[in-house]
């Protein structure tokens, strides 16, 4: 058993004083967001026609929905019974502006991809999304915004003939 003078210095030391944040909130929230986005996957896919040759198309959208919908569970279950992470501190400064970026990028992403096409758009939002985390070396950089494009299509559009936006290409 620690002194009470021990354990007042250790609490004030690690940040007892921003023991209250957690991702409570942040939990339920998400959870509530994604579950809606689940079920809707399985209508929707469930409205999809049935082809011979391939069998069900919509196994794998429902497999993610699943999986995504078991998550949300669990993280609604242990934000409610008081099981949350706590958070070190508040998201502010550099971190807040980091965060930002990235959320900025990434919808602008999501509207440019379809009209500019899969391969130049992911080539520059990988670039300037790794540059936005950190990472400052040019040649990690160019190789992660090349890598990650080319076996994403590499998976989904080739062995998987999942068609990918081809933007200005068409």
């Amino acid at each position: 058993m620690l002194s009470p003078r021990i354990y007042l210095l250790t609490r004030t030391h690690l940040g007892a004083s921003m023991a209250n944040l957690s991702m409570k909130k942040g939990d339920i929230l998400a959870a509530l967001m994604i579950a809606p986005m689940c079920f809707y996957v399985f209508y929707e896919s469930g409205r999809w026609p049935v082809e011979a040759l391939i069998g069900s198309p919509s196994l794998i959208p429902r497999g993610v929905a699943t999986c995504l919908l078991f998550a949300s569970g669990l993280l609604l279950f242990r934000a409610l019974t008081g099981r949350a992470l706590p958070l070190e501190r508040r998201l502010g400064g550099a971190d807040l502006r980091r965060v930002s970026s990235v959320a900025i990028l990434t919808g602008v992403y999501v509207f440019a991809v379809e009209r500019v096409g899969f391969i130049g758009t992911t080539f520059l939002y990988m670039l300037l999304f790794v540059w936005v985390v950190g990472e400052r070396r040019w040649p990690r950089l160019i190789l992660f915004a090349v890598v990650v494009p080319a076996a994403v299509y590499g998976i989904f559009s080739t062995l998987l003939n999942v068609p990918l936006p081809k933007g200005l290409f068409k």
